[in-house]
């Protein structure tokens, strides 16, 4: 019995594994579609109204819809371009950011997905009583600095603290490869 269930384990991990990596692209059609449904019903009634089926034929629902939605993605995107709106789109994400748990690391990630910006960070060492602590140094003062001290997991998340400078050591390496090397659980950090 117990070589029995040993050897159901690996096809049921698998299993598992592969839902939990096509939850996010499933969620992602299911927007999709979703859109295109609602968008579509407005697309009848112009095919309809501008006669559009005798032009385009079969396919001229599917043009219609396609055209439809670029149309509102253009509007939209111009709509950022006024201050009021703006305001409003303000709102509304904060809004969202009270009511959906992760919505702004999820939107930090497909910005930076998107449009990556410069990492500017220094990465840093801070040295404390169980040893050295990498870091990413987000402000400096005369007397003490604040640093960021991401998680292995998630770059977004961690810690900051205010620590003083003369335990802070500079190290040579860019941002994006200390995330990099936190990732790894610390391999090719530079120690001396």
């Amino acid at each position: 019995m117990r070589d029995y269930k040993k050897r159901l384990k690996k096809p049921r991990n698998k299993m598992v594994s592969g839902m939990m990596y096509l939850l996010p692209i499933f969620i992602l059609f299911m927007v999709i579609e979703k859109l295109w449904y609602k968008v579509s019903h407005l697309g009848k009634l112009v095919v309809h109204n501008l006669h559009l089926d005798d032009f385009f034929g079969k396919y001229s629902l599917t043009i219609t819809t396609g055209l439809l939605i670029l149309l509102i993605f253009y509007v939209f995107g111009y709509l950022a371009t006024l201050p009021r709106f703006m305001k409003f789109y303000d709102w509304f994400e904060g809004m969202m950011l009270d009511v959906i748990p992760g919505y702004s690391k999820y939107k930090t990630e497909l910005e930076n997905k998107i449009s990556p910006k410069p990492d500017n960070r220094i990465p840093v060492l801070v040295n404390s009583p169980m040893g050295y602590k990498p870091g990413l140094l987000i402000d400096e003062k005369a007397t003490s600095s604040v640093v960021f001290f991401p998680s292995t997991t998630n770059a977004l998340e961690g810690e900051v603290l205010v620590v003083e400078n003369k335990i802070i050591q500079k190290i040579n390496l860019d941002a994006k490869s200390l995330l990099g090397i936190m990732k790894k659980q610390g391999k090719g950090l530079p120690v001396a």
